[in-house]
């Protein structure tokens, strides 16, 4: 159930979402996202994409992904196959690492960005990563990270990039290879709270299917991660490669069942989250009706939606970086439900007095 601010009360709390200048200059830009998501005719009298923007939105998914999904991206041939070959690197990195985990014995799947290489592109390697997410039964835990120890890999001592501390539930500090080349990012969720209670991973591992040899959510379970990954980004740049799966994987969305997104996600309090990260998908191009049917996609508004759709359509500039504030107002009125931006602010606060180290006891 969505609280009052949802929807009609948030376009008033918001502001106008027909106001004229709220997406001047975008055109280019939705364009690329609209060819991304198979919303533009391939024809020869469509013109090229705009270079400067394509080379931004490269910056932010790697070259390699941008010449995947974009017709016409016409970036420097040398740069798509560097890009290809470092994801390729941390593909297989991550690949022979699964393997591990799951010849111990061990339930695991790969998800995110790895698991969305192997079923959403023509090669793992067109898919940028930055490590591999693996998700284990928190029961499994400690023989997971016992395993990975006696190859060599320890935890990252790094600060963690904020003055609370580490204050995810669901994942840890990444366990670092030897030569510090590769990158494993263990979950024992999908998500931080209330993630668990929509999707518990018992169900995920339940649901799994196979992909290019890995055991990966089934595509509705993908879709609510997708979802929950972005909003947690608070729909900022470091989602970007997020909704590119998500507009991929709306043109296969007949494999997704959307009555039981809906149910789940109105059990774990993520209706907002999801309902927002549908409506972004569909004013970049995607087809959402199907989804529209069990989501309240048409009381997403306000111009704080509307900034999340033109800091997109231009490719997030540096100069639009959200500040504080406006972090926290997608948070509260974008990315949770109150409830949720609350237990996540305490979290905070409590992190500001006593910072989790992110490395799990044992």
């Amino acid at each position: 159930m969505f609280f009052p601010c949802f929807g009609p009360d948030l376009r008033q709390m918001t502001g106008n979402m027909s106001e004229p200048d709220a997406t001047r200059g975008v055109e280019d830009g939705l364009e690329i996202w609209r060819r991304i998501a198979g919303d533009m005719p391939q024809t020869g009298d469509v013109s090229d994409p705009d270079r400067v923007l394509v080379t931004a939105l490269a910056d932010r998914v790697t070259a390699a992904t941008v010449a995947a999904v974009l017709p016409g991206a016409n970036l420097p041939d040398e740069t798509v196959r560097q890009s290809r070959l470092l994801n390729r690197f941390r593909h297989t990195a991550g690949r022979r690492w699964y393997g591990a985990i799951a010849d111990a014995g061990l339930p695991v799947l790969a998800i995110k960005g790895l698991a969305s290489g192997a079923w959403l592109y023509a090669a793992p390697q067109d898919r940028g990563i930055s490590d591999a997410d693996l998700l284990v039964r928190r029961e499994d835990l400690g023989a997971v990270i016992g395993l990975l120890e006696t190859h060599g890999f320890a935890f990252a001592d790094a600060p963690t990039r904020s003055r609370w501390g580490f204050v995810s539930d669901a994942s840890f500090q990444p366990l670092l290879s030897p030569d510090g080349a590769v990158n494993i990012d263990l979950h024992v969720a999908g998500d931080a709270a209330p993630f668990d209670k929509a999707l518990p991973t018992a169900d995920m591992l339940a649901a799994a299917q196979t992909a290019e040899g890995l055991g990966i959510p089934s595509a509705t379970h993908a879709f609510m991660l997708a979802a929950s990954h972005a909003a947690r980004d608070l729909f900022t740049a470091d989602a970007a490669k997020t909704v590119i799966d998500g507009l991929l994987m709306f043109q296969r969305d007949d494999r997704i069942d959307w009555p039981e997104i809906a149910e789940r996600a109105r059990k774990g309090r993520m209706l907002r989250p999801l309902s927002v990260f549908v409506a972004l998908l569909g004013r970049l191009g995607a087809d959402v009706s199907r989804a529209a049917r069990d989501l309240p996609v048409d009381r997403v508004g306000g111009r704080l939606f509307e900034r999340v759709v033109r800091d997109h359509c231009t490719m997030f500039p540096p100069s639009g970086v959200p500040g504080t504030g406006e972090r926290l107002a997608r948070q509260w009125l974008l990315a949770a439900a109150p409830s949720v931006a609350l237990q996540r602010d305490a979290r905070r606060i409590a992190g500001l007095i006593r910072p989790h180290s992110g490395v799990p006891g044992r």
